[in-house]
């Protein structure tokens, strides 16, 4: 069977349960939007004009409503829609719900920016459209933190109230921009936003990698000539070389412990998975073949590890015990797959998998079952290099659907892609929580 005729990815995101709309169920009083059914609409929310200094007010606003649009669970309503009042209150007595129900609202959200001395003072509160009453309140400063970290924090308050499960927007987006010549590493946001460079100069610095605790970023430089393994601290931006041995050193992942970081080196032309601690010692080989292994990432459970092998004549996934041993095929369809990362839930593992067309598309493919199921399809040429946020949830990726390759964001499922807005990035990694 050709890669591309394989269906597109069947399982949702969230199911619809319903009691008082078609996607909320009640549990001890509360909305729960179930993540793990089959059928998903998002959630209609309502974000409401923030009142305040418009300083504050637009990037505050405009960030909380990105969060919520990319978390791809609410369907949010167009302000011109709305009925209320612009002097409406910020209380639960002061908001004429059947404003707010006849504009097709299930949850809204309010808020207002005071001035201090200091910078600002945030409120924002969400409410619960049908029952009439206050979900969630959040009180912030700007001495303590951004506007945007204030609309990420409330963000993740809102999707872990919906859903019973952590939010992922006060995470970090490792990636590779291309600068001329040079390709640097660079950190931002989930969202895109607040772009910082790791590295600088002209050179080739690729395929980023995080540590458990987000610290450090492990990744692949040129800058001593040949392909190296080097550690970056995210913070302090400090570089230095992890180990000196072999002929060529790439693609590499941490253990979910941190401890141990996986790579693939040639050594006398063979080029294989080995093993190291993170300090440098402990050098150890998991594999031994003459055909090309590479890209290794470990489960989330840290005992075993997938890899792209040429061992069977084309590149396809395999996956073995964190020893070496045990080595299984995952893959039998298509003829140039790679790319592997392996989803936080332990399930599946996203992977880049080429068509008959000499497409570039993302599919996952089912630890236990070696089911495959296809994400994209028929957007641009090239869409590549999937990574999982912490949660499972999402995939960031690269496409050049609108030209240039960009970064994108969509649900596990393959639904509701969107750009990032982060032009010529190449090589996404999908940072951890850090809290």
């Amino acid at each position: 069977m050709s890669v591309r005729n394989l269906r597109p990815c069947l399982f949702a995101l969230l199911a619809a349960l319903l009691v008082l709309s078609p996607l909320v169920a009640r549990a001890g009083g509360r909305a729960i939007i179930d993540v793990t059914g089959a059928q998903f609409q998002p959630l209609p929310l309502a974000v409401a004009p923030v009142k305040g200094p418009a300083q504050a007010v637009k990037p505050l606003a405009g960030t909380l409503q990105n969060d919520l649009d990319l978390s791809g669970l609410f369907q949010l309503l167009d302000p011109r829609s709305f009925l209320a009042s612009p002097s409406e209150g910020l209380s639960a007595s002061e908001i004429d719900f059947t404003k707010w129900t006849a504009v097709g609202a299930s949850a809204l959200v309010k808020g207002q920016v005071l001035a201090t001395s200091s910078g600002y003072d945030v409120e924002l509160r969400l409410f619960d459209v049908n029952r009439g009453t206050q979900s969630l309140t959040g009180s912030y400063s700007t001495s303590k933190m951004s506007l945007g970290h204030i609309a990420h924090d409330f963000a993740n308050r809102i999707y872990q109230y919906f859903t019973g499960e952590k939010g992922v927007f006060d995470t970090r987006i490792a990636f590779v921009k291309r600068y001329g010549d040079s390709k640097e590493l660079f950190v931002s946001d989930f969202d895109g936003h607040n772009q910082v460079a790791l590295t600088g100069g002209k050179g080739l610095n690729l395929l980023p990698a995080w540590s458990a605790d987000g610290r450090r970023i492990v990744f692949t430089s040129f800058r001593n000539g040949s392909p190296m393994l080097y550690l970056v601290n995210v913070e302090t931006k400090k570089v230095h070389a992890l180990h000196p041995a072999g002929d060529l050193q790439t693609g590499a992942s941490f253990s979910p412990d941190g401890r141990r970081i996986a790579f693939t080196m040639a050594v006398h032309g063979n080029s294989n998975i080995w093993v190291v601690n993170a300090d440098g010692t402990g050098l150890k080989q998991l594999t031994d073949t003459r055909e090309i292994n590479s890209s290794p990432i470990w489960s989330p459970d840290g005992k075993r590890i997938a890899f792209v092998s040429k061992r069977a004549g084309d590149p396809q996934i395999y996956v073995m015990n964190e020893d070496g041993s045990g080595v299984r095929r995952l893959t039998f369809q298509g003829n140039y797959n790679q790319t592997p990362d392996w989803s936080p839930r332990g399930d599946v593992i996203a992977f880049t998998a080429r068509d008959e067309r000499n497409d570039f598309d993302i599919f996952t493919v089912n630890v236990q079952t070696t089911e495959i199921k296809r994400l994209t399809q028929d957007e641009g040429t090239r869409n590549d290099e999937p990574s999982f946020s912490p949660n499972g949830r999402s995939i960031v990726f690269t496409s050049n659907r609108n030209g240039p390759t960009e970064l994108f964001i969509m649900r596990a499922d393959g639904t509701d892609q969107k750009p990032l807005g982060v032009m010529n990035a190449s090589t996404p990694a999908w940072g951890p929580w850090t809290d």
